[in-house]
């Protein structure tokens, strides 16, 4: 009767393990299949998110690309990496239409850049006025949104072609120019340049570039120190009435001593005034070892006199990249965005894409103004909310913005 029982229990205890087994199965295979279909749902959010919020991205460098390689943004162009086709796609709405100037153009024929570049810019709004429309407030681009228009907004890369000419400063302003960059890559009359380590003149803001900063603060013009040295930042930022920007700048926290990128302490000076910080999405500067590799085949490049969108520039590149990773992705791009948080809050990041101006050096998975639902899935899948997800697509430039445009209007009622 004993061994009869064990025999038994043995039988049993057999059916359990079996049954034990496929339900952890089970278990794994629901887990995995939820898991799937909440990546779709993530997906489909982040669609839904970008087609009813505002977009912006605070730094595309289509004018310059536009004047140099004609074509109509109004539709899919067949180059670049930005028309309203693909802008739709992204949900992006409003775009910082940037005047880059080139550091070796003396004022005289930076004054004639800007005046081109202006022209392209104004032309689509005049051309297609049920496509496009300028925006020259952040009341403007909500207004535009409404009406389902394509806002485009100058800024100013460079403030070289001012001289130190404050007559001209108000022309850019009335030309509609939202914001400029202090400097590029070339210290200039202004203030030194990040890139420009050997020719430092003024140890940050030359005695012009300190009146220039009132001077912006007056006319309402945004302070850009992307581009900018250290000490550059530091004086602006404590020299300014208004709140600064960063357009276009990623995290040293990710590439230790690149300047070009800002230093934690800059970030929460930034912030601590008021100011947004808007994450590059160039390769180079998310991620330390696509830095280094992209110096190489950089200078790999300049000793074979090609350049890099050149067929045989690409080629050499194309075959590089078999062995050397050059390109980053949206994962990295919101590393930088959740460091900025993680060090002064949601209200401080914004998106500055500098798409047409870092070349190939594009997220494998956000390579042109279409891709932005890719960066908005990522937030969602890291636990960011709706809310906080519109602060970073518009909300915090906006308030920005807005914030500068009101500190000049108390100005100049004094």
């Amino acid at each position: 009767m004993k061994i009869s029982l064990w025999a038994q229990l043995l039988v049993i205890n057999k059916y359990l393990k079996i049954i034990l087994i496929l339900i952890v199965v089970l278990f794994f295979s629901c887990k995995n299949k939820q898991k799937q279909n909440s990546d779709e749902e993530l997906q489909q959010k982040a669609i839904e998110i970008c087609e009813n919020n505002i977009i912006i991205d605070s730094h595309i460098d289509w004018p310059e690309w536009v004047l140099d390689n004609p074509e109509d943004i109004s539709v899919q162009t067949t180059r670049g990496d930005f028309d309203l086709v693909r802008a739709r796609k992204g949900g992006l709405d409003a775009a910082l239409s940037v005047v880059y100037i080139n550091s070796a153009f003396n004022v005289d024929k930076g004054r004639i850049r800007v005046d081109s570049m202006i022209k392209v810019i104004r032309h689509y709004p005049d051309k297609y006025p049920d496509k496009f429309a300028l925006a020259l407030s952040p009341a403007d681009v909500k207004r535009n949104f409404i009406n389902k228009k394509f806002s485009l907004i100058p800024c100013l890369e460079n403030g070289s072609p001012i001289g130190e000419d404050q007559v001209y400063l108000k022309y850019l302003k009335d030309q509609g120019i939202a914001y400029i960059t202090l400097c590029h890559n070339r210290t200039n009359q202004i203030s030194d340049s990040n890139l420009d380590t050997l020719h430092r003149k003024w140890n940050g803001l030359s005695p012009y570039g300190i009146e220039l900063i009132k001077e912006l603060n007056r006319l309402g013009i945004m302070i850009d120190i992307s581009h900018s040295s250290d000490s550059t930042v530091f004086q602006a930022i404590r020299l300014s009435e208004a709140p600064i920007i960063a357009s276009h700048s990623s995290c040293r926290y990710f590439i230790p001593g690149f300047e070009r990128n800002l230093s934690d302490n800059q970030i929460k000076a930034i912030a601590k005034k008021g100011g947004v910080v808007m994450v590059n999405f160039c390769a180079e500067y998310l991620d330390s070892v696509c830095h280094k590799n992209t110096d190489e085949v950089l200078n790999l490049l300049d000793s074979k006199k090609l350049s890099y969108d050149s067929e045989a520039g690409n080629d050499l590149i194309m075959e590089y990249g078999k062995t050397h990773r050059l390109f980053s992705d949206s994962k990295q791009v919101v590393n930088h965005i959740e460091h900025i948080i993680k060090l002064v809050g949601i209200d401080f990041v914004g998106l500055g894409s500098d798409f047409d101006g870092i070349g190939p050096s594009k997220p494998s998975d956000v390579t042109d103004v279409s891709g932005y639902p890719v960066i908005v899935f990522e937030l969602l899948k890291r636990g960011y909310s709706e809310k906080d997800i519109k602060k970073i697509l518009s909300g915090n430039f906006l308030r920005v913005w807005n914030n500068v445009i009101e500190i000049a209007a108390s100005l100049n009622k004094e």
